[in-house]
């Protein structure tokens, strides 16, 4: 198939902004880089699991309504969901998508998430004859071995991935949201490798800038006059959270002023709020808060802290936050693992030797007394993430790979 000057992709979101999250985020920019690219023609439909997602509605980039479909839930959703929160009528997605094949005259799928929201892609891709394009943002079957089974049974990992990631067989071109992913999903589909794209993580870089702390946030924040060490996370076990409490706790001994700052929710907060009670940390946990405060938010953070655990799911991820804080010119202290060790190369942030809590501890005390340090390392990211980390010319990267699929090669 010769490819059309202009190309219209038929995107498939699982959910999509006002919910927050990274996935939502790369959403969003691909999408806008996409919209101001006169050879691409995006549409965008969003599946029921919005509503799960405590959003109701959507969002939309100036001037696009037009161009965005909500899934509203079935009933049997609606009496399913009450039992188990995310279920999803597969059917009931798959004639959405049919519908909107014709309606608006896509010339391909591209679907950005697995198990049955994949399905229903590659399936309407099959009937339709049109060419299916797998985007995989993080490894779904290593997250629920990782935060559901606290690593236990592992073995079970590659059946739950066989699984999820079924419709990557029929797929045209699979994108990996970075080098580690890229790399495991060679390893995992050695038959597929030919087949698989790199488009890394990036960031809108203009919404991010080094203002001079905000006193008045701060004192709404409980945090005016505190050496503030934090972060943004989904609470989740494998982001390390109570191991970076554990770390405050012990550090505080040297560096008094010291308080953490949590943005986010999810569900470990409960007992990470119950584990701050216990050791008597300062800590200002936002809870979910609009990606409009965000930038803002990270402004704050004197020093930035990724502790995330080296496990599966992790050694296969580049996490947005750290591109974010990055962009605002933050101190960063985190795990070398997944693209971690990439992005923090070259003195951009201090990669820990290894997570534990006396390296954490000791980094943590080190940088909260070096100012210049923190200083120098902060402005090196944020020159790197201007230079490397935009989502400019990513546009034109996925116009290639959609010729690629339409061309069939």
């Amino acid at each position: 198939m010769t490819p059309p000057s202009t190309i219209r992709p038929l995107h498939l979101f699982e959910s999509w902004r006002p919910v927050v999250s990274g996935y939502t985020s790369r959403s969003w920019d691909l999408v806008n880089a996409q919209l101001q690219n006169p050879n691409l023609d995006p549409r965008v439909i969003v599946t029921s699991r919005q509503f799960s997602n405590e959003g109701n509605r959507l969002d939309y980039p100036p001037q696009s309504a037009e161009r965005f479909r909500l899934c509203f839930p079935t009933r049997r959703e609606r009496w399913l969901r009450k039992l188990r929160p995310f279920s999803l009528d597969r059917r009931s997605l798959e004639r959405s998508l049919d519908q909107l094949v014709d309606e608006w005259r896509v010339d391909l799928i591209h679907v950005h998430w697995s198990s049955h929201i994949g399905r229903a892609a590659a399936r309407i891709a099959k009937q339709r004859d049109v060419p299916l394009v797998s985007e995989v943002r993080f490894d779904l079957a290593a997250a629920m071995i990782s935060q559901t089974l606290r690593q236990r049974f592992t073995w079970l990992e590659p059946r739950f991935r066989r699984l999820f990631e079924w419709h990557l067989q029929e797929s045209n071109a699979i994108i990996a949201a970075g080098p580690s992913l890229t790399e495991h999903l060679k390893q995992a589909f050695p038959a597929l490798q030919h087949r698989i794209w790199t488009v890394s993580n990036r960031i809108a870089f203009d919404r991010y800038d080094c203002d001079p702390l905000d006193e008045t946030q701060r004192k709404a924040l409980g945090i005016q006059g505190r050496f503030v060490v934090g972060t943004t996370s989904k609470m989740l076990y494998y982001e390390g959270l109570d191991l970076l409490l554990r770390a405050m706790a012990q550090a505080r001994s040297q560096a008094p002023s010291l308080h953490l700052l949590l943005v986010g929710d999810g569900p470990e907060a409960t007992k990470l709020k119950r584990l701050a009670r216990s050791l008597e940390v300062p800590v200002t946990f936002t809870g979910p808060v609009p990606f409009t405060d965000i930038p803002s938010l990270l402004r704050q953070i004197d020093l930035f802290v990724i502790p995330r655990r080296d496990v599966s799911v992790t050694r296969h991820a580049g996490p947005l936050k750290l591109l974010e804080a990055m962009a605002s010119g933050r101190a960063i202290i985190a795990a070398p693992v997944g693209d971690i060790k990439y992005l923090l190369a070259d003195g951009r942030g201090f990669l820990l030797p290894h997570l534990s809590l006396s390296c954490l501890t000791k980094a943590i005390i080190d940088l909260a007394w070096n100012h210049d340090e923190r200083h120098s390392m902060g402005q090196r990211a944020r020159d790197y993430a201007d230079r490397k980390l935009s989502w400019h010319n990513a546009d034109d990267l996925h116009r290639t790979i959609y010729e690629s699929a339409l061309k069939g090669s």
